[in-house]
C-alpha cells in the first residue's frame, strides 16, 4: 500500500538509498511473499530466512530499478514521474527534461551506466541466498530471474533507452532460462 500511496503522490527521488527505499515497498514484498507462500504450500520450514531474503530483497530491487531504466522516458512523459535520483542528474549536469529527448546525450549515457554498475552491485553475490531455497522449482525460477537482470544490464549498457524499449529477445529469454536451469 505504502508503495503505490509514494507512486501517487511522489514524482521524483532524492538518491540511490531513497530509490532502494521506494523499492523496499513497491518490489521485495512480491519476492518474499512468493517464497513465504511457496513454503506455505509445500509445508516446509523457512530456514535461513534472513539470507534467502536478503538475496530475494537485492534480486527484486535490482529488478524494480531495471524497469525504471527501462521505462524512464514514458514514466516522465506519461506520469511526470521520474525514478532516476536528482542527484545522479547533478552530477552529470543534467535536467530532467533530458529524459524527453529522441536519443540520449553522452552525459546521460554516463548516468545511466553507473545506475546500472550500482544495480549490478545489488546482483552480485546473491547465489548464495537463492540456493538455499529448499523448493527446486522456486530456486531455479528465482536463477532465471537472476540471469534475465543480469542480461537486462548488459543490454541497458549498450543500450539507449530514450531511443527505444529495451528488452530481451526470445534467444535471450532461451539462454537465461536454460543458464537458469542448467548452471545452477
Amino acid at each position: 500500500m505504502k508503495a503505490f500511496i509514494l507512486d501517487a503522490t511522489k514524482k521524483r527521488y532524492k538518491n540511490w538509498d531513497d530509490l532502494v527505499s521506494y523499492c523496499n515497498f513497491s518490489a521485495n514484498p512480491v519476492g518474499r511473499f512468493f517464497i513465504y507462500l511457496t513454503y506455505k504450500i509445500n509445508n516446509q520450514s523457512l530456514e535461513n530466512e534472513k539470507k534467502i531474503f536478503k538475496s530475494s530483497d537485492n534480486l527484486c530491487t535490482a529488478l524494480q530499478i531495471i524497469n525504471h531504466i527501462q521505462d524512464c522516458k514514458d514514466d516522465y512523459l506519461n506520469h511526470n514521474r521520474v525514478y532516476i535520483p536528482s542527484n545522479y542528474f547533478q552530477k552529470y549536469s543534467l535536467k530532467v527534461k533530458v529524459l524527453n529527448g529522441e536519443n540520449a546525450p553522452i552525459d546521460f549515457i554516463f548516468l545511466k551506466n553507473e545506475l546500472i554498475s550500482e544495480t549490478e552491485k545489488l546482483l552480485s553475490h546473491i547465489e548464495i541466498g537463492l540456493n538455499l531455497i529448499k523448493d527446486w522449482r522456486l530456486r531455479r525460477e528465482t536463477f532465471i530471474i537472476l540471469n534475465i537482470a543480469k542480461k537486462l544490464c548488459f543490454l541497458l549498457k549498450k543500450e539507449d533507452p530514450l531511443l527505444k524499449k529495451i528488452k530481451l529477445s526470445r534467444i535471450d529469454l532461451i539462454v537465461c532460462f536454460i543458464k537458469g536451469i542448467v548452471l545452477n
